[in-house]
């Protein structure tokens, strides 16, 4: 019951911190001007006489600006130039109307706005990070910050999401203008806000996060050759994972198709296509890294998916694709930019409750995993608010931190999965090689066993004979003969002796085996044993303590110097409501010893890890194991709790 209410607890929590993490930026962006004080532009000017602008610091240059509608004015000026109306940055110009018309999503405008009260010694700028459209932009008429390629015509504009940027210095005790010209083929103007920053701040700063972005690139793509690796080795083990590699393969698209990473592989990559025109493959690439969750889901959390759910969700994302693709870029802008993102969490709100009601198929890792998925949705999510210019705070490196260390978590957990299934692979190996040990053993037992049986019947055959001769000899008075005729036969119809250790017939057949075996290797063995035929202890687990203890044994004496030394004593028997397994042995002093675990010193695939399928074994009864050693005796002592009721004939 704790554990129950612990899970749930645990995933509730979860759900909690993504809708928090999430969401505070756009909380702390909605109250902005109340919490720092800062102006908001008004009729197309802002004062700045209560701001101090430092080398770290910036302005957010948002509120109503002046609009000029197919109108370059700082490129191509024209005397008495006035606005269509005042707009709000940030906003999409395909909200508002001209001559009872709704613009369109593409086209080219200015914004103007005036400046008050900022005297300041060092050079400035202004730009947009990461914003999509085409833009440029001027101080008091010199250009400061420009992207991509500004034309008139649509066909020709270019957009990249990344500025150049200029010093500009200003002249003090005067109002200054800033001017913005915007080219778009569909983001419909400036819905992000611009700032102004000192320029060498500016600089640094866009240097720093720069190197920090290559720094998290470089740790994705080791993750994701590590995710190429790891199934590989899943695919030879016949897991075949072929969606381990398919989502790290679109994480690294999704980071590499961000306003902040595009411009970097635009030329090489993406055969230097227009940004905006990119934004089809960003939706699908996010559509289909949310799809491939649902195999996440079923091979880690043990959820599994029906083919009607997923052909739901298949159909339900090609349905918001099909809206993105089809409805008007400017229906879209004034309707659709947090709906439509919002709708494809569908299929994480439904894998959450899927999970809540099947918590119990959690499997190992399988919390590590799910948190792991929730800093990918919150990354996720923050850049959907990001790159629609609802944030104010710069969190153009929130996805990708949040999917790297995603990509870092799925990474360690299969990797210690892999390892895992090696381990268990190594112990059904032994397993395996111990059962045929097994066989091996009650076969030469149960030959031994024959060939006893096939003596004593050529001697019942020639009983007959034996007698006739007797009573013959007897007869004629020759007792010398057949005292000398008894002795013969005697000798030839002596057999050895039958190997009977105990009543169980596996343990039998295993002391049997290894007691022929020390006799081979001139080792001197005893055995007191009494193991019942019936044992809480299964026939397998027995066989796996008894096997590699006698094992392990023989092989210590013969790495004693002196044979005459060698000696191997078992003792097995029921006290006090245990099954005791003793086992003494010739020792040389010679111990590897790792973690507190002893390593096996003989060679071969399997060898080193005998002892821990003892005390698997040993653990999984609740037993007692314990081993002693001295300089020329090692003792191996195991208990085995056997109930009354068990321990009969």
């Amino acid at each position: 019951m704790d554990e129950f209410k612990r899970t749930r607890v645990y995933l509730i929590m979860g759900l909690a911190f993504v809708l928090l993490l999430t969401h505070l930026p756009i909380v702390y962006t909605a109250f902005y001007h109340n919490l720092t004080g800062a102006p908001r532009a008004g009729n197309g000017a802002i004062d700045l006489s209560d701001q101090s602008l430092d080398e770290s610091g910036k302005i957010i240059l948002d509120g109503d600006w002046a609009f000029f509608w197919n109108r370059l004015i700082a490129s191509e000026p024209q005397e008495g130039d006035k606005p269509d109306f005042l707009i709000k940055v940030p906003d999409y110009w395909s909200k508002y109307e001209i001559g009872g018309g709704l613009l369109p999503a593409n086209g080219f405008a200015s914004y103007q706005l005036t400046v008050q009260g900022l005297d300041y010694p060092r050079n400035v700028t202004v730009y947009i990070p990461d914003f999509g459209s085409a833009y440029r932009v001027f101080i008091d008429g010199e250009l400061t910050a420009e992207s991509g390629v500004i034309s008139k015509d649509n066909s020709k504009v270019f957009t990249v999401p990344k500025a150049e940027l200029y010093p500009v210095l200003l002249s003090a005790g005067e109002p200054h203008e800033i001017i913005i010209e915007v080219a778009t083929t569909r983001f419909s103007g400036l819905y992000m806000a611009p700032i102004l920053k000192d320029y060498d701040g500016a600089i640094q700063a866009n240097n720093d996060r720069t190197g920090i972005r290559f720094i998290l690139f470089g740790t994705v793509i080791f993750s994701f050759l590590a995710l190429m690796i790891l199934y590989m080795m899943s695919f030879r083990k016949g897991m075949r994972s072929i969606w381990l590699p398919a989502m790290g393969l679109f994480v690294v698209l999704r980071i590499m198709l961000t306003t902040e990473f595009y411009s970097f592989w635009q030329g090489s990559l993406f055969f230097n296509l227009s940004y905006e025109r990119t934004n089809e493959l960003m939706f699908f690439s996010t559509f289909v890294l949310k799809f491939l969750l649902i195999f996440l889901i079923q091979e880690q959390f043990g959820s599994p998916f029906s083919r009607r759910e997923k052909i739901a969700f298949i159909l339900y994302y090609s349905a918001l694709f099909l809206v993105y693709l089809l409805v008007p870029q400017a229906v879209y802008n004034r309707h659709l930019t947090i709906i439509v993102p919002v709708l494809s969490f569908a299929l994480e709100f439904y894998a959450f409750f899927k999970l809540y009601v099947g918590w119990h198929q959690l499997k190992k890792y399988g919390m590590l995993i799910y948190c792991g998925v929730l800093l990918a949705i919150s990354g996720l999510i923050v850049d959907c608010y990001y790159i629609n210019g609802n944030i104010y705070l710069n969190m153009s490196l929130a996805m990708l931190s949040l999917l790297s260390v995603y990509l870092m978590i799925i990474t360690l957990v299969y990797a210690l999965r892999i390892s895992e299934i090696q381990k268990e692979f190594l112990v059904s190996a032994s397993t395996l090689a111990m059962a045929r040990n097994q066989i091996t053993m009650q076969k030469e037992y149960y030959d031994i066993l024959n060939g006893q049986m096939n003596e004593i019947r050529a001697i019942k055959h020639d009983m007959r004979h034996f007698v006739n001769v007797t009573q013959q000899l007897f007869a004629e008075k020759r007792y010398e003969e057949v005292s000398r005729f008894l002795n013969e036969y005697g000798n030839k119809t002596e057999t050895d002796p039958l190997l009977v250790f105990c009543e169980n017939v596996v343990a039998n057949a295993i002391l049997s085996y290894y007691f022929l075996k020390a006799r081979d290797a001139g080792i001197a063995f005893q055995c007191t044993c009494s193991i019942r035929k019936q044992l809480a202890v299964s026939d397998t687990d027995l066989c796996v303590v008894l096997s590699n203890a006698l094992e392990n044994a023989i092989e210590a004496c013969g790495r004693t110097e002196s044979p005459t030394e060698r000696f191997l004593s078992v003792d097995v028997r029921n006290m006090n409501g245990q099954l005791l397994i003793k086992i003494e042995n010739a020792f040389n002093g010679a111990l590897k010893i790792s973690e507190e675990e002893y390593v096996s010193t003989k060679e071969g695939e399997f060898h080193g890890i005998g002892m821990r399928n003892i005390k698997k074994v040993v653990e999984s009864y609740d037993g007692f194991l314990k081993t002693e050693y001295n300089g020329r005796m090692f003792t191996f002592l195991v208990a085995f709790p056997n109930p009354p009721g068990i321990d009969t004939i």
